[in-house]
């Protein structure tokens, strides 16, 4: 027997340096490994352990012990780091943290209070030298640095030396430690195969199966899709037996079509022969034409030359004729000149004549207006004399005036009157505005508030769906329940003081999407519909009647004492939400007697020595504390606080009640206000009635007023206007006299009459003259006239002539133009024909030479229309039926080549699988009867039954080993399941197939951490009894077998090696003497023999 002595906290007032690769220099701080007798390195197996040290790791501050090379049995009291010892395993040998399922970072398994840890390993190696593996742990920076046998190396070299050692730290049938038993037992039958292959059957046996797996589900795609294939074929081959007769009424048709091309091909040659005719015919007209127009081109010249003469003498009699006019009009001009001069003089006699009417005319209308002004003059005095005076007018426009004042002063009072009480309402609406801007700040603090609740559940969406759904779901249908059904944690709870959000979120980890049910009956309908129904994930719960009663959890020390530890107070005071709600995570997480701390330190040696704490938080840390139930010694496992993510924000629910009652408060105010300002527009409008009657009145006054104005101002009109016609009368009996005037007038006439006599006989004169140039251009009118009849005559003869040669140029060119498009038309035809005639295919020619050759154009048109009638009697069917026809025939071809090479694809895929499935299956069935055989005995020892059998099935993916197990004598045998056998029957059924896996496994070593609890007595100690046999015999792997307890009086073996941790602090020196106690319980056993 060893033992593992150690301590986790070093005594107060004792100072010991440790150096990275050093063990502790004082005696109590080391923990050793005393042997009954060292074993022989060759007694350990290949890549066995043969030394295990740790220093600052998880309850450790320094570990090192040599286990056995068989069986290692690692007791001690819960806390004390038997499981600790475990993690070092896993994570010395490359392991991930997740196959502890403990933390996840590599960094929490750092010892509290140490910035650095390390574990190393010593491996055997029976070629060589043996295998040392050290993992250094960085707490800082979360990193780890590897070694082996003294060199750096990465964490991919680690494993692949492990590897080598036939080590595989993932596989539960090797390494199962005490957080993952459950795990074990919860593995599907399916993956059990795998994981035995892989532990026992060899990495060859697992790839085959894998191998058989990847080729059966090719095989199973493949023949998917030549069923698909082949029914693609059948229903195309089905629809072309629906069309086939259209498709050969569609193809006479065609035959009859490809005559009628042949006839039209030779109908284009035919036609070509009698464009070819004709263009001979045209070329000799045009031949003709040609030779008459150059003849009238020459009989034209000379006709054209006399021409020309006449032209030039009809030209200089036409100038002649002009210099001739040219004097005439001169003449003429002359004589007009004259007689403008004489009509001037007419005209200027005529206005003297005018003026002098108007002279006379003007006389006598000054004496009327004389008259009428007189006339006026007198009635504006008979106005005048019959208007008021003005005396009384002023008299009564200033009686008018008085009033309006008086009406004024009226108005004004009363407008003083609306005015106040406009400004009465206009300061209670900016109150109410001023109230209005509070009470909308008041509510956008609520809506943020209420905000927070949104916010969670969107984190929710993105984390965990299914959580948001059944939220959804709840609120929608929250009639169906008779209590009501509390949402997840994380939306009910809000934190009071955030300085502690990260402590009380990391406690409420499990638990922050969990629903919460107060009745079982809402508990059965919430998961029937939401976990049954919609296949939604997430976490329901429905507590006791009693566990919803916060009455019923009390603090382990009151609040008022926190302080002296330390604390602020317990997590339950910081926390604010419904009673019910925060009971029923007292019961699940026990926030009423977890104290939290401000500060990152609070007194850890009062806090143990209470023994009234499990466990407590402080700023950054969150702490266990477990309390050994031998010693009483506590022992403290420190984790850091990770960062808050879903209660980041909370609602302050004081701060909500006194925001809504002031949003109350406020709009009673409002409503204050509103009657108030009804009383006021009520009286308002009183007095705006009064003031329009006193405005009507006041424009009454100003009427009248005016109208006075108007009459004093009518009268002072009438008084000017006198004076006016007056002073007018005067001017008009002062005007000069005309009769001056009018003699000057006639003086004028008489010298203007001998001026006009004067130009009159100067116009006879050039009259005269007029006369002969007149003479002179008529006879040079009559020369011209001569020659341009000669001109006309020869114009009419060359324009014959020109008409003529026109013609025959038309008739050349409509030769020619002709010419040309029928030697165009006969090419087109020939190209036409040539081009439709190397359509043909090579078959085609001979039906196409018998069918025309010879035959005239009307015989070939005839021909033609026969055909055309024989086709349109056939009915034609629809283009894109026989398109669909022919695409379908395409695909039924492609799909048979497809489905060809499919299946011989199948075939050497089927053949593949027989050659790997043949082998592989002889293995497996021998290694599972192997496994059943072991396991069968091992249960028929402990007096039940026990069967391993191979699950086959058509899939491969599917096949399974089934752990059949019978622990009554009334059952009959069932499948070992996470559901229908208890803890400790899972646990005894997992020890006997791993024992079972021992005697075929090459594995170096095995872990099973605390298999054993849940056993009842009975089995526990004969299921101990075959382990040890097992385990203990010659050839066997290393085995490591971790418990907290033992039964007593259990067999031992001599080649079992019991390590007994004895670790805490302040370590009692008496108990530490441990050879001498183990020699004389042997001597004693040896005389009891």
């Amino acid at each position: 027997m060893a033992k593992i002595e150690g301590h986790n906290k070093r005594p107060r007032g004792e100072e010991v340096e440790l150096t990275w690769d050093q063990e502790p220099s004082v005696p109590r701080n080391r923990i050793n490994s005393s042997l009954h007798g060292v074993q022989d390195k060759s007694e350990y197996q290949h890549g066995s352990i043969v030394k295990i040290s740790m220093k600052s790791f998880v309850t450790y501050e320094w570990c090192s012990f040599t286990p056995g090379p068989n069986l290692n049995m690692i007791i001690g009291p819960n806390g004390t780091g038997k499981s600790t010892i475990v993690c070092a395993l896993a994570l010395g040998l490359g392991g991930n943290t997740n196959l502890l399922g403990r933390a996840k970072d590599v960094s929490e398994f750092v010892k509290h209070g140490a910035d650095k840890g390390w574990v190393e390993i010593v491996l055997c190696n029976r070629s060589g030298t043996n295998v040392v593996i050290k993992r250094h742990i960085n707490k800082n920076n979360n990193t780890s640095v590897w070694k082996i046998n003294g060199e750096n190396k990465t964490q991919k070299d680690v494993m692949k030396k492990v590897q080598s050692l036939n080590i595989q730290i993932d596989n539960l049938c090797q390494f199962l430690p005490q957080d993952r038993v459950a795990e074990f037992a919860q593995m599907t039958p399916q993956e059990l195969l795998k994981e035995t292959q892989r532990a026992v059957g060899g990495e060859e046996m697992l790839q085959d199966h894998q191998k058989l797996i990847d080729l059966w589900n090719e095989h199973k795609t493949i023949t998917a899709s030549v069923k698909g294939d082949l029914e693609s074929i059948e229903t195309n081959e089905k629809r072309n037996a629906v069309i086939e007769k259209d498709v050969v009424r569609f193809q006479q048709r065609e035959a009859v079509l490809r005559r009628v091309r042949f006839l039209e091909i030779w109908i284009m040659y035919a036609k070509y022969g009698v464009a070819k005719e004709e263009y001979n015919n045209v070329k000799e007209t045009r031949r003709v034409c040609l030779a008459m127009y150059k003849q009238l081109q020459a009989d034209v010249v000379p006709l054209e030359k006399k021409l020309g003469d006449l032209e030039r003498k009809e030209k200089q009699c036409s100038e002649e004729k002009a210099a001739l006019d040219q004097q005439h009009q001169k003449s003429v001009q002359a004589m007009k000149a004259k007689g403008s001069s004489i009509e001037a003089a007419e005209g200027e006699g005529e206005e003297l004549k005018k003026d002098l009417d108007r002279l006379q005319i003007k006389n006598q209308q000054r004496q009327a207006a004389i008259s009428n002004i007189k006339r006026n003059i007198a009635a504006q005095q008979e106005l005048i004399d019959k208007a008021p005076s003005d005396e009384q007018l002023n008299k009564e426009k200033d009686e008018l005036q008085n009033k309006v004042v008086a009406m004024q002063r009226e108005i004004e009072s009363v407008k003083e009157t609306i005015d106040t009480l406009q400004s009465s309402q206009m300061e209670i609406i900016h109150e109410s505005k001023r109230i209005n801007s509070r009470m909308a700040e008041s509510r956008r603090r609520l809506e943020e508030l209420e905000d927070i609740k949104v916010r969670r559940l969107e984190f929710l969406k993105n984390h965990d769906n299914d959580v948001v759904e059944a939220v959804i779901w709840l609120r929608e249908n929250r009639h169906l329940f008779q209590r009501h059904i509390f949402e997840p944690v994380c939306l009910e709870l809000n934190i009071k003081n955030m300085n502690y959000v990260n402590a009380i979120e990391n406690s409420l980890r499990n638990h922050i999407k969990t629903f919460v049910c107060q009745t079982r009956d809402d508990y059965d309908i919430f998961t029937r519909e939401v976990l049954d129904k919609k296949k939604l994930r997430v976490n329901i719960i429905a507590p006791r009647p009693q566990e919803l009663n916060l009455d019923n959890y009390g603090p382990p020390v009151p609040s008022a004492q926190l302080k002296e530890f330390g604390f602020s107070c317990y997590m339950l005071d910081a926390i604010d939400g419904p009673p019910e709600l925060l009971a029923a995570m007292c019961s699940k997480a026990g926030l009423h007697a977890i104290p939290i701390a401000d500060s990152p330190t609070v007194d850890f040696q009062a806090i143990r020595d209470s023994k009234r704490f499990k466990r407590y938080a402080t700023s950054t840390t969150s702490y266990i504390v477990s309390y050994s139930r031998h010693t009483g010694e506590a022992m403290d496992t420190a984790a850091q606080l990770r960062p808050a993510q879903v209660f980041t924000a909370s609602v302050d629910q004081e701060e909500r009640a006194r925001l809504i009652r002031e949003v109350d408060s406020m709009r009673s105010e409002l409503e204050q206000n509103e009657s108030r300002i009804r009383d006021l527009t009520a009286n308002e409008n009183a007095q705006r009635k009064t003031h329009q009657g006193y405005l009507d009145k006041r424009d009454s006054l100003k009427r009248a007023r005016q109208d006075v104005l108007a009459a004093l101002s009518d009268k002072q009109r009438k008084l000017v206007s006198l004076e006016r016609y007056k002073s007018d009368l005067e001017r008009k009996l002062n005007e000069p006299s005309s009769e001056e005037e009018e003699e000057k007038i006639r003086q004028a006439l008489r010298k203007m009459a001998s001026k006009r006599c004067k130009l009159t006989w100067e116009y006879l004169q050039l009259a005269r003259e007029s006369q002969k140039f007149f003479s002179n251009l008529t006879l040079a009118t009559l020369n011209r006239l001569q020659a341009q009849a000669e001109l006309q005559a020869q114009e009419a003869l060359c324009t014959e002539k020109a008409k003529l040669l026109k013609e025959m140029e038309n008739n050349y060119t409509a030769a020619n133009d002709q010419y040309d498009r029928i030697k165009v038309h006969a090419k087109e035809l020939l190209d036409r024909a040539k081009e439709e005639y190397n359509t043909l295919q090579p078959e085609d020619i001979t039906d196409f030479q018998a069918l025309g050759k010879g035959v005239p154009l009307e015989e070939l048109e005839d021909m033609l229309a026969g055909e055309t009638a024989k086709a349109a009697l056939h009915y034609t069917p629809n283009q894109s039926v026989i398109d669909k026809y022919e695409q379908r025939q395409g695909e039924i071809k492609v799909a048979r080549e497809k489905v060809e090479a499919k299946e011989r694809k199948m075939a050497k895929l089927a053949a593949d699988i027989e050659n790997i499935r043949a082998p592989w299956f002889a293995k497996v069935t021998e290694l599972v009867s192997k496994i059943s055989d072991g396991f069968s005995k091992s249960f028929e020892k402990i007096g039940c039954a026990g069967e391993v059998k191979l699950g086959e099935h058509e899939d491969y993916d599917k096949w399974c080993i089934e752990i059949l197990v019978k622990f009554r004598d009334a059952e009959k045998l069932q499948k070992l399941t996470g559901q229908r056998q208890s803890g400790g029957e899972r646990s005894v059924s997992t020890i006997m197939y791993l024992m079972a896996l021992q005697a075929l496994s090459s594995a170096s070593f095995r872990v099973v951490d605390e298999i054993n609890q849940g056993m009842d007595p009975r089995n526990e100690r004969l299921v101990h009894t075959q382990l040890v046999e097992k385990a203990c015999a010659l050839g066997t792997a290393q085995y490591f077998l971790i418990t907290p307890k033992l039964l007593p009086n259990l067999d031992y073996h001599e080649r079992m090696k019991v390590l007994c941790i004895y670790n805490g602090e302040w370590l009692d020196e008496s108990v530490m003497k441990w050879n001498p106690y183990i020699e004389n319980q042997l001597r004693s056993k040896a005389r009891r023999l």
